[in-house]
C-alpha cells in the first residue's frame, strides 16, 4: 500500500515560534512513520479560482479552508493514494500514540469548544473540524468539498464567520452523513490551554469529560491571536506555553478522559 503524503502549509518567514514547534511536531511524526512530508508556502493560493479570491480577499481563513482542498485535489492527480492535512498550529504531543487508520475514505477532526456561559460555568460543544483532514483517492465527497465551498464562497455578500467553510460547513455535513471522526486529533479553547500552563482547572475538566478518547494532537488555534476569549487574551507566548506543557506533561498518554 502507498504511504499517505502528509501536508501543511504556512506563510512565509519569520515564523511565530508556536509555529515553528507545531510543524516541527508534526513533520517528525510523519519522518518516524516514513510517510512523504510536503510542506507548502503562499503557492497553495495560485490554486484558488479568480471569483472566490475576489469574493473572499479579506477572509483569509475561508481562503486557506478552499485552498487545502484543492491541493490535495491536485496531489490526487499527480498520483497520490491517500494526503493528509495539519493546519500549520496542530501540535502533535503525544507522537508515539497518535496513529493513521489508513482504510477510511475521509476522516476529520474533533472539535470540543469550552467556553463560559453567561451564569459563569464552563459549558462543552463538541463538533468536528477541518484543521486535521484525510482523504483516499477514492472519497466521494472532496469533490462536493470544493463545489460547496467554491458555491459559499461566490455568494458573500456580507460578512461572515471564518468558520463557515471551516468547521461549520464540516460539522452540518457530519450531522447529516456521519463523517469518520480522528477523535484523537482534538482543538483546545483558550481556557482550556489555560487550565493546562496552571496544571488543572474547570474548562479542561469540562474539555476531559466530553471526550471519548485520549487527545493526542490539538489546533491550538493560531487565529485568536491578539484576542480576548473568555476573559483570556491570546497571544503568541500563551500558545507557546501552552504547547509546552502539553510536550512536556502529556507526551506519554494524551489528554485522558475522565
Amino acid at each position: 500500500m502507498q504511504r499517505p503524503i502528509i501536508i501543511q502549509s504556512f506563510h512565509a518567514s519569520p515564523w511565530p515560534k508556536v509555529i515553528e514547534v507545531a510543524v516541527e511536531s508534526v513533520a517528525s511524526w510523519a519522518k518516524t512513520r516514513n510517510y512523504r512530508y510536503i510542506l507548502f508556502g503562499d503557492e497553495v493560493m495560485d490554486l484558488l479560482p479568480d471569483e472566490f479570491t475576489v469574493k473572499c480577499s479579506n477572509r483569509l481563513p475561508m481562503m486557506i479552508d478552499l485552498a487545502r482542498l484543492l491541493v490535495i485535489r491536485q496531489l490526487f492527480e499527480e498520483g497520490a493514494e491517500q494526503v493528509i492535512w495539519f493546519d500549520a498550529d496542530v501540535l502533535i504531543f503525544s507522537p508515539q500514540h497518535f496513529d493513521v487508520d489508513l482504510t477510511p475514505e475521509q476522516v476529520v477532526g474533533r472539535e470540543i469548544w469550552v467556553s463560559k456561559t453567561k451564569a459563569g460555568s464552563w459549558k462543552a460543544y463538541k463538533h468536528v473540524h477541518n484543521a486535521v483532514l484525510s482523504f483516499r483517492r477514492t472519497s466521494p465527497i472532496l469533490d462536493f468539498l470544493i463545489f460547496a465551498t467554491e458555491r459559499i464562497g461566490k455568494q458573500l455578500n456580507a460578512p461572515a464567520s471564518p468558520q463557515l467553510v471551516g468547521p461549520k460547513l464540516f460539522s452540518h455535513i457530519h450531522n447529516l452523513v456521519n463523517l469518520n471522526v480522528w477523535e484523537e486529533a482534538g482543538m483546545l479553547s483558550p481556557g482550556v490551554m489555560s487550565n493546562i500552563i496552571n496544571k488543572g482547572g474547570p474548562a479542561l475538566d469540562c474539555h476531559l469529560r466530553k471526550q471519548t478518547r485520549p487527545a493526542l494532537a490539538a489546533n491550538l488555534c493560531y487565529s485568536l491571536v491578539s484576542k480576548k476569549i473568555d476573559d483570556i487574551f491570546v497571544d503568541e507566548d500563551f500558545l507557546l506555553d501552552a504547547a509546552n506543557e502539553l510536550l512536556k506533561r502529556f507526551y506519554k498518554s494524551g489528554l485522558t478522559p475522565m
